[in-house]
């Protein structure tokens, strides 16, 4: 009976989890001492990361592209509405107050205003309205166009032979009109746009070229 429980025991200890295993060596002790370390680290550290210098990293913090600067991390890129070629959009002597904004806002409601009444009123209101639309958005436009920053040949070579052929039909003759004049407008907003065509391009060499 002794001998047959002796083999009861030896068979229920070779049937143990982890019996019969030998101390780990070469890589597999390596690993697990690597391992064991890298766990104590961390319970030390409260968690943080290593870096590939060597230096911890906490997870919540942003992480920064290999070759980015030191404190561009996360900087949002400029979008073509703040740069455009590389020429930065110019700001008004107004700036950070939004005048250009209202102006064509009010703008656009005096002219829907006056679209909506009738006779002389309504005429007067959407001349006002047109006026200040005018006024505001051509401002913008000769800035962001010598500027360099974003070309407006068209828009600005057409509005003043718009605007003098208006002037002169309402406040001096209404016989200005018909093709003759019609030419007399192309001809001027042609020699227009070529002058603030070049003047672009000569303002926007200069905006790119390193100060």
């Amino acid at each position: 009976m002794s001998r047959a429980r002796a083999k009861k025991k030896q068979r229920r200890r070779s049937r143990a989890p982890g019996a019969g295993a030998g101390p780990r060596t070469g890589a597999g002790a390596d690993h697990a001492a690597t391992d064991g370390r890298s766990r104590a680290h961390a319970a030390a550290t409260g968690g943080r990361g290593r870096t590939s210098a060597g230096a911890t990293r906490d997870p919540g913090s942003p992480s920064r592209e290999p070759g980015t600067p030191p404190g561009r991390a996360g900087k949002r890129p400029a979008s073509r509405l703040e740069v455009r070629d590389g020429v930065a959009r110019p700001h008004a002597i107004w700036a950070p107050f939004p005048l250009t904004e209202i102006g064509t806002a009010v703008g656009l409601v005096i002219v829907a205003v006056g679209y909506e009444n009738d006779g002389q009123r309504a005429t007067w209101l959407m001349g006002v309205g047109a006026a200040m639309l005018v006024v505001v958005i051509g401002e913008q436009c000769l800035r962001e166009h010598f500027a360099g920053f974003r070309s407006h040949t068209l828009l600005l070579a057409i509005l003043p032979p718009m605007v003098l052929h208006a002037l002169v039909f309402f406040a001096i003759t209404n016989a200005w009109s018909g093709p003759p004049t019609v030419a007399v407008d192309v001809a001027v907003a042609a020699g227009l746009g070529w002058w603030l065509l070049r003047t672009f391009r000569r303002a926007h060499d200069r905006a790119v070229q390193p100060a």
